[in-house]
């Protein structure tokens, strides 16, 4: 099947807009040439759009463009620990529609929310990465799926309304900050220096790593450049920073016949549970840097991740976070990961809790010390993605994020 590579953004309009003229149906699947290996797929039905798709964060913009239009069928804002979706994707929409139980005007609305974010973050990735050297590649693959008639959008106004979206995110100069990423506190003690009381408390509840900008802005009702531009201040100052997380992951949950004929709701179509329950992992260590590149890797994997700066701190955030493993660098100012692995051992709580002590220097003496004060492994300095995950399924082969 023929690959074509867009090197404009106009070359990826022009080609939408011919789908659009000659009522193309079928798939658009695109693609960056590079390691993340991001992917989008539109679908078309005479020209119309039905519906867009993508491999990064579906489950997180599904549950937002559901709390935005439906909240009936969300239940819970998005970000939140323990979501209950009874309606979570495209088929289950579908099917209430054709149930009469969901106007078609909701779920347009729904599946235009999504093309909109899509279509955003594709102009980022092509704008982005044509600074670096990337480009987007693109398959028209001709398939007909009837079920895709039941509702058509209009692509041309979604994709200006993005453009223009981007043209002031750009003007606000965000260009290379991604609104997927997620907002998180690095020096809380000099955030409370310089904030409010009432501001301090906001950020740290709401700055927590766990949402993206994209889920902030529908949980507390706010457009997204003045969100973002709020908290610019701090990322600037380095008290902030923003860091890759990954998608809220679905548990399937069998539903309970009750036998019941009194109640007037909707029947679920599909009961799931939308949990993070990906295994949470903690890496101690003081360099942002590093931090930063732990967290893309375990976030891309699939798992939670908390980053504690100040090694001072960690046992009653550890207590309160109860993580699956722990990653802990070796070299920090005041106390080094010697004295803090030993210092968790001594919690019954974290027996059996993998500790895995990083460092540039990887000697036998080395090792044996780390043994000694109840280290579970160890973990050579640079971080490189393969090593990581390589010991994450040493340590963690049965509760590995799926996917």
């Amino acid at each position: 099947m023929v690959t074509t590579k867009i090197v404009a953004i106009n070359e990826l309009e022009q080609q939408i807009q011919t789908c659009i003229k000659e009522k193309f149906t079928g798939r658009l699947d695109l693609c960056m040439t590079d390691a993340d290996n991001q992917q989008w797929s539109l679908y078309f039905f005479q020209g119309g759009l039905s519906k867009s798709t993508s491999n990064r964060h579906p489950i997180r913009r599904w549950c937002r463009q559901l709390t935005i239009q439906c909240p009936q069928l969300a239940i819970h804002s998005v970000g939140e620990g323990s979501e209950r979706l009874q309606y979570w994707d495209y088929d289950s929409l579908v099917k209430l529609v054709r149930q009469g139980q969901l106007s078609r005007r909701k779920m347009a609305a729904v599946i235009e929310g999504n093309i909109r974010e899509i279509f955003f973050d594709i102009i980022q990735q092509v704008e982005l990465g044509n600074n670096l050297g990337k480009s987007l590649v693109y398959r028209q693959i001709p398939e007909n799926n009837r079920e895709s008639m039941l509702l058509l959008i209009n692509a041309e106004p979604l994709w200006q309304q993005a453009k223009q979206a981007w043209v002031t995110w750009q003007q606000a100069g965000l260009e290379k900050l991604s609104p997927n990423l997620a907002p998180v506190i690095w020096d809380a003690d000099k955030l409370r220096q310089q904030t409010s009381l009432l501001v301090y408390h906001n950020l740290t509840t709401l700055a927590d790593g766990n949402r993206t900008l994209r889920d902030l802005a529908v949980k507390l009702k706010q457009q997204i450049l003045p969100l973002t531009l709020s908290i610019i201040p701090y990322f600037k100052e380095e008290l902030m920073g923003f860091i890759e997380v990954g998608d809220l992951s679905l548990k399937h949950k069998t539903p309970i016949n009750t036998n019941s004929q009194a109640t007037t709701t909707i029947a679920p179509v599909k009961q799931v549970q939308a949990q993070l329950t990906s295994p949470l992992v903690v890496y101690i260590d003081d360099s942002r840097s590093d931090s930063l590149i732990m967290s893309q890797i375990l976030a891309q994997a699939g798992y939670r991740f908390i980053n504690i700066r100040d090694p001072l701190k960690a046992l009653p955030i550890l207590l309160e976070q109860k993580p699956d493993l722990i990653f802990l660098d070796l070299v920090m100012p005041m106390v080094n990961g010697y004295e803090i692995c030993s210092q968790i051992r001594r919690i019954s709580l974290f027996q059996d809790t993998p500790v895995i002590i990083l460092t540039s220097s990887d000697g036998i003496v080395d090792r044996v010390r780390a043994k000694m004060v109840g280290s579970s492994g160890f973990l050579a300095k640079p971080i490189e993605r393969n090593k990581v995950l390589s010991t994450l399924q040493i340590y963690l082969p049965t509760t590995a994020p799926m996917g």
